[in-house]
C-alpha cells in the first residue's frame, strides 16, 4: 500500500505533488535520459565488449533488471509534456514532481509495485499554495506558537569564520526573536560547503528584515508560515 504524507508547501517552488518510485538501476537515466538512449543502452548488442558494464553490481546490470520498468517509464512520460513536470534521481530512488494529477494517478496505477511514497496537500490547502508566493508553508499554528518566517542559512556563502561567528552572536542577541539552536549555530560556523540545508526560525517580518540588514550573504530562501483555514 503506498504511504500517502501531506506536504505544506511546494515543491522546488512550483510543484504540488510528488510520487516517489524505487527502481534498481534508474540512475543509468542521468546518463542517457528518456527515450532512444535508454532504449539502446537497455538493448545490448553482440559486439559490445565492455565486460565491466556486466559486472553483477554495475549501473547497467542493475539497469538490465528493470528493463521493463525502465523502458515503461521512459514510454509513460514520453506522453506528457515536459513542462508539466520533473524528476529528481538519487540511487535508486526517482521522485516525480508535477502539478498534473494524472500524471500522478498514471504513474502510480502502471507502477504501483514500485511506488513507495506519494505526497499531496490537503485539498482546502491548495488555493493558498498556488496564491503567488512560491515560499509557503501551511501550518496549523506557528512553531512554538510565536514564529512566522523559516530562513534558511548559506554558511558556504561566506569564507570569513569571524563574520560568521558575529552573525551567530548577532542571533544569540535576539533572544526568542530568532530561534537558532547550539548545534545549528556550531554548524554554521564549520560548513563551508553547500550540501546541507539547516535553518532558523524568525519571529516577524522586522526581525528578519535586520537579519538581512546584519549579514546578507547568510541568508538564504525565506519560508513565510500561513495558517491554514479551520
Amino acid at each position: 500500500m503506498t504511504v500517502i504524507k501531506e506536504s505544506k508547501r511546494l515543491f522546488y517552488g512550483k510543484w504540488l505533488y510528488k510520487i516517489s518510485l524505487r527502481i534498481f538501476g534508474v540512475g543509468v537515466i542521468r546518463h542517457k535520459g528518456m527515450g532512444v538512449g535508454l532504449l539502446d543502452y537497455l538493448t545490448p548488442s553482440p559486439f559490445d565488449n565492455d565486460d565491466s558494464s556486466f559486472r553483477p553490481h554495475s549501473l547497467r546490470n542493475r539497469a538490465l533488471r528493470s528493463k521493463q520498468e525502465l523502458t515503461s517509464l521512459s514510454l509513460l512520460l514520453s506522453q506528457y509534456d515536459k513542462t508539466t513536470f520533473q524528476y529528481r534521481i538519487e540511487g535508486d530512488i526517482l521522485d516525480v514532481y508535477t502539478n498534473d494529477t494524472d500524471l500522478i494517478k498514471h504513474i502510480e496505477m502502471e507502477f504501483n509495485h514500485c511506488v513507495r511514497l506519494r505526497e499531496e496537500p490537503k485539498p482546502e490547502n491548495i488555493d493558498l499554495l498556488t496564491a503567488g508566493d512560491n515560499h509557503i508553508i501551511v501550518v496549523e499554528k506557528y512553531p512554538h506558537d510565536v514564529y512566522q518566517y523559516r530562513v534558511d542559512l548559506k554558511p558556504h556563502a561566506i569564507s570569513d569564520v569571524d563574520k560568521k561567528q558575529k552573525f551567530v552572536e548577532w542571533c544569540e542577541t535576539q533572544k526568542d526573536r530568532i530561534k537558532i539552536t547550539g548545534s545549528i549555530a556550531d554548524w554554521f560556523i564549520k560548513t563551508d560547503m553547500n550540501w546541507d540545508r539547516r535553518y532558523v526560525l524568525v519571529e516577524d517580518s522586522n526581525t528578519l528584515l535586520l537579519m538581512k540588514l546584519h549579514t546578507p550573504d547568510a541568508v538564504g530562501t525565506v519560508y513565510k508560515y500561513v495558517i491554514a483555514d479551520k
